[in-house]
């Protein structure tokens, strides 16, 4: 049996690898693995970009009589910065077009594809937090038996 790609690395990568920093300077990527230590980011250091799992990580639905089925994996990037609210939704910007230019460009999933924002309010003063739902589409695929 072939080994299941992770999506989350999948888009942590893409993000890495296809970031624009002439349109916003890039920011710090971090995948959250949930491998022991908690997580701990230092903003100081620059705005930070992480991507973790969504709630459903995978969603499965059938086509016809369930020999092919549309799978969508959704991850969830959250972006926080302390520049400013501008920077918050230009971190934000560049997420989207990253996944509008390279909506076929992925190997291992037909589609990559920005879902929503959402922005939300810091604990603390002049924090800027949003989350960006994003999901990798394979629609009409063989279902394994």
């Amino acid at each position: 049996m072939p080994t299941e790609v992770l999506p989350v690395a999948v888009v942590v990568a893409e993000l890495d690898t296809y970031w624009d920093g002439d349109n916003v300077t890039k920011p710090v990527l971090i995948e959250a693995t949930g491998a022991g230590a908690p997580l701990r980011i230092d903003l100081n250091r620059g705005d930070h970009v992480i991507g973790y799992p969504s709630s459903p990580t995978l969603e499965e639905t059938p086509v016809g009589n369930w020999k092919y089925v549309n799978r969508a994996y959704n991850v969830t990037v959250s972006i926080q910065t302390r520049v400013s609210r501008q920077r918050l939704y230009d971190l934000m910007a560049e997420v989207r077009r990253l996944c509008h230019t390279r909506r076929h460009s992925l190997t291992n999933f037909q589609r990559i594809q920005f879902q929503s924002f959402n922005e939300g309010v810091g604990e603390q003063a002049n924090v800027w937090v949003g989350d960006a739902a994003i999901s990798l589409i394979n629609e009409g695929i063989l279902a394994e038996t």
